[in-house]
């Protein structure tokens, strides 16, 4: 058994902070001139701030873990995604774009790794170490590959 725990670069972070900055400049601005408004786009900015925060937690993983026969996607809570090596084609590099479930945590396309499912989905994720998860994803494939053949 394997984990690793998604990646995230300074990029990604800056993207969830985004819309409250958008909204945080008018209310600067508007401050010195109307500061009923002001205010209440204040409150507009802490409102978006508690929605990114609340998504950033809900909808990203915070493990990923290879196991005997699956690749487990682990989320916040009881949440889990489960992939069967069974159901598993490939695991390469990531490609720019993809169809499919994309759980990316980082912009950069050289740290995505595109899990490729028969008659399935894609799967795309992020791990911290990309090589040593590969390495370690091939070697538990195989064994499972070996147990199977038995």
């Amino acid at each position: 058994m394997h984990e690793d725990r998604p990646g995230t670069d300074i990029w990604f972070k800056l993207i969830f902070l985004l819309p409250v900055v958008l909204l945080l400049v008018p209310a600067f601005v508007l401050y010195g001139t109307d500061g009923r408004s002001a205010t209440g786009i204040l409150y507009g900015a802490g409102a978006t701030a508690a929605v990114m925060a609340a998504l950033y937690f809900l909808i990203l993983p915070t493990r990923y873990s290879i196991l005997n026969d699956k690749l487990k996607i682990t989320f916040r809570g009881p949440f889990t995604f489960n992939i069967p090596f069974s159901t598993i084609a490939a695991i390469r590099d990531g490609q720019w774009s993809t169809v499919g479930i994309n759980l990316p945590t980082r912009f950069s396309q050289k740290d995505v790794l595109e899990i490729v499912r028969k008659k399935r989905m894609t799967v795309t994720i992020t791990p911290a170490d990309k090589r040593e998860f590969t390495a370690n994803f091939h070697k538990a494939f195989e064994d499972w590959k070996k147990g199977k053949d038995i």
